[in-house]
């Protein structure tokens, strides 16, 4: 391996090192000390160069080493991180790995709350509608009674007029006989203000008057209304009846203040 060769070579050099005392030591010849000496340091010169360059090869080679270390181990890196990736890969596909499972089990409980609220909820919305439409039922119903009673009373309203046209056209002719027909002598009657003026008199309501009628006795009452067209009276027993002013013109019924 290139840390035991660097060591090797360390452990070379000091020997080298240590050599070269000896040898300078075991010289003994001091006339040929600058001779010798000059030789020496050129061959130490030339042995610092080959250990340097060869040195550096080491280092080269060293270095040539750990990086095809370092390339092989980030392969090897790679290809088990690329297995724990496709591992784990395997895993979410199966439904089994705990980083899909966790979040999944988080949805699946927030789906149930959501969908019992949304229950609740559509209960809710239907209950509401149902209510609704009993209201609007209801409502219906009391429009088509009010209309019902509105229409019942209107018609009602309009039979009785034309009733009361029919009576004043039947009161209004007086046969007299079945082969003579006499004139009649016309009295002066109308109703102004809520007051009957009749033959040159007013009459007012809450006045005791006469009322006459042929072969009938006469009959004490009170008046009680007087509208546009009629006089309600109240006889002395109670009864309460109504003649029209019709009728006074004509001359069928007669009134006196009494």
């Amino acid at each position: 391996m290139p840390v035991h060769s660097r060591e090797k070579k360390e452990s070379n050099h000091e020997e080298m090192e240590v050599d070269y005392p000896e040898q300078e030591g075991s010289s003994s010849d001091e006339e040929d000390t600058e001779s010798s000496s000059v030789s020496e340091d050129g061959d130490s010169s030339e042995m610092d160069d080959e250990d340097c360059e060869r040195r550096r090869m080491e280092c080269l080679d060293e270095m040539t080493n750990l990086e095809k270390q370092f390339t092989d181990l980030k392969d090897q890196l790679y290809k088990e991180r690329l297995s724990q990736v496709d591992a784990k890969l395997q895993e979410v596909i199966a439904g089994k790995a705990p980083e899909y499972l966790e979040p999944l089990a988080n949805l699946q409980e927030n789906m149930q709350i959501r969908t019992k609220v949304a229950g609740i909820y559509r209960e809710l919305c239907l209950e509401s509608v149902k209510n609704k439409y009993d209201c609007e039922i209801q409502a219906a119903f009391q429009h088509w009674e009010s209309e019902k009673l509105l229409l019942f009373d209107t018609v009602q309203s309009e039979l009785e007029e034309k009733i009361r046209r029919l009576e004043e056209d039947r009161h209004s002719i007086d046969i007299t006989s079945v082969s003579n027909k006499s004139d009649k002598h016309q009295h002066s009657a109308r109703s102004e203000d809520g007051r009957l003026f009749y033959d040159g008199e007013w009459y007012s309501r809450g006045q005791t008057i006469c009322i006459d009628r042929k072969d009938e006795y006469p009959t004490s009452a009170i008046i009680t209304t007087i509208n546009h067209d009629e006089v309600w009276f109240k006889r002395l027993d109670g009864s309460k009846s109504k003649l029209y002013i019709s009728q006074l013109q004509k001359g069928k019924y007669t009134i006196k203040h009494t």
